[in-house]
């Protein structure tokens, strides 16, 4: 079976793959992305009953192993621990590294696995601990202590090999322990109060801890020598576990090395990184901010408040001399999020030519209602009444489409519900979406469905969650799911073993089970 089909094909046909196509099945499956393809988590369940009804709840070996691909990640946790023969684990072990989205029982069970054949992490050999790296994460800190002060050295190249991950707090500890006990830190000489015999992190720590930076004080961040900060303040910017105190610490390491922020230049801004985030409003708007190339740095980061997404606005506004009216196609990309924080009279007065340059840009933006309902009303003048939209209107037009009114909404052809982004139908209020029809919202596809929120779910009429349910399932045709066998036609072909019936409106989920393989080969 060909991946894509499972997007399509309702959950029923999948069950009912036989015996015989589980091989290419679980070969077809391995290859992909699951959680990617399958949204509704009923079908996943449904999907991943059948692997496990294919494996007889069990691995045995390593073809079984390398059949499965990219499925280990789904693996109950039963099976992981007691399903995966002796002789498979190696070779699923080491495939299991590569799940960056294991449960909490999976992690569970891989632990207890690992427990099992090596023991405590304290008992490891160096060897032992490399090979095993990755799984690290999965201990205590109890257990990892004595790997920190054992392979210091292989557990800093663990935890540097993990660039885009967030570890837990306990393995961040561990990395934190065996660089601070290996550092020759000296007292901080920063003239600031409170910081006189304060041992400070030295640009080697910084350097080697990465995120585990995060596990400094805020003292010990601001008692840091002056050097150490102006050269380590781009990896301190990238740091995603600070704490706001340690935010505001850096914050004030920041002006007293560079002084004010209205002395500072646009290298300062831009290695600040999610420091600047401890920034205030008034401090924002002392920033020199006449480069869309700095405010371009500051938008993105994604945390910033209301009050200070405006600072940033208007700070670039006064500081450039541009008016609203002026800004160029690239000054609304360098703005980003920052449009948000637009009131409407501003957002009217964006020129219609540069904004038709940027509207899918504009489009990635999650902005609140009344924001996205004004840019809805520029697309208008762009593309014409919402009736007239086609499919690939939306599609740019992106969270722009979710500012539609409820009338507007009622009179799209259901055709078009598909060519939603998923982040339009997040954003449409609960009362307006609630306004769709079932036919409407049995359209919207598998991908759109999923993106339905709690939240309007709850508005929804019991005709429309039944719609919701055909749209997570693929069904296509609605008499597949209408219809119950007892009441379609049934036909026997003589080539079938007797009594087999099958219905006639299954026939076309079973030819394109049948053809579509044969024909994408």
């Amino acid at each position: 079976m060909q991946p894509f089909l499972l997007a399509a094909l309702p959950a029923r046909y999948l069950a009912s793959v036989p015996a015989s196509r589980c091989v290419p099945f679980l070969i077809s499956l391995g290859k992909i992305q699951l959680d990617s393809l399958v949204l509704d988590s009923h079908k996943k369940s449904v999907v991943l009953r059948k692997v496990q009804q294919c494996l007889n709840n069990s691995i045995a070996d390593e073809y079984a192993v390398d059949i499965m691909g990219n499925l280990l990640c789904h693996l109950p946790a039963a099976v992981i621990h007691h399903g995966v023969s002796p002789k498979a684990w190696a070779t699923a072990l080491h495939g299991l590294r590569h799940c960056a989205d294991l449960s909490p029982e999976q992690k569970a069970a891989v632990k207890l696995r690992l427990l099992e054949q090596h023991g405590l992490p304290q008992n490891w050999t160096a060897e032992m601990t490399k090979d095993l790296g990755p799984f690290l994460v999965l201990f205590s800190g109890d257990e990892l202590s004595s790997v920190a002060t054992k392979f210091p050295d292989i557990l800093q190249q663990t935890a540097s090999e993990m660039a885009g991950a967030l570890p837990p707090k306990d393995f961040l500890w561990a990395v934190f322990v065996s660089v601070r006990d290996r550092s020759g830190r000296s007292p901080s000489t920063a003239p600031s109060p409170g910081c006189r015999g304060v041992e400070v992190p030295s640009s080697d720590d910084v350097f080697r801890l990465g995120e585990a930076n995060a596990c400094w004080a805020p003292q010990h961040l601001l008692c840091m020598e002056e050097d150490t900060f102006i050269r380590n303040v781009d990896l301190l910017g990238a740091v995603r576990g600070f704490s706001h105190p340690q935010l505001m610490a850096l914050k004030e390491k920041a002006v007293q090395v560079w002084d004010m922020p209205s002395y500072w230049r646009e290298y300062h801004i831009v290695s600040l990184g999610r420091i600047a985030l401890a920034l205030s409003e008034s401090e924002l708007g002392q920033l020199d901010l006449s480069s869309i190339d700095t405010v371009a740095s500051l938008s993105q980061q994604s945390e910033w408040t209301s009050g200070q997404a405006k600072s940033i606005l208007q700070g670039f506004l006064e500081d450039s001399g541009y008016r609203i009216q002026d800004l160029k196609s690239f000054h609304l990309v360098g703005l980003g999020a920052t449009l948000c924080d637009m009131n409407l009279t501003e957002i009217s007065r964006i020129k219609i030519s540069e904004f038709r340059v940027v509207i899918a840009r504009i489009g990635h933006l999650l902005c609140s209602t009344h924001v996205l309902a004004e840019f809805k009303k520029k697309a208008e003048v762009v593309f014409g009444d919402p009736t007239e939209w086609s499919g690939s209107v939306l599609q740019e037009l992106g969270t722009i489409a979710a500012g539609l009114t409820k009338e507007e909404l009622r009179v799209l052809d259901k055709d078009l519900m598909p060519y939603f982004q998923p982040s339009a139908i997040r954003c449409l209020p609960d009362e307006i979406f609630k306004e769709l029809s079932a036919d409407q919202i049995a359209a919207l596809g598998p991908q759109n469905a999923a993106a339905v929120t709690p939240a309007q779910r709850g508005q929804l009429s019991v005709p429309q969650l039944q719609s919701l349910q055909w749209a997570l399932d693929g069904a296509k045709m609605r008499f597949w799911l209408d219809v119950p066998p007892s009441a379609s036609p049934m036909w026997t072909p003589s080539s079938h073993s007797p009594g087999v019936s099958i219905p006639l409106s299954l026939w076309p989920g079973c030819l394109l089970l049948v053809l579509v393989p044969q024909l994408m080969r």
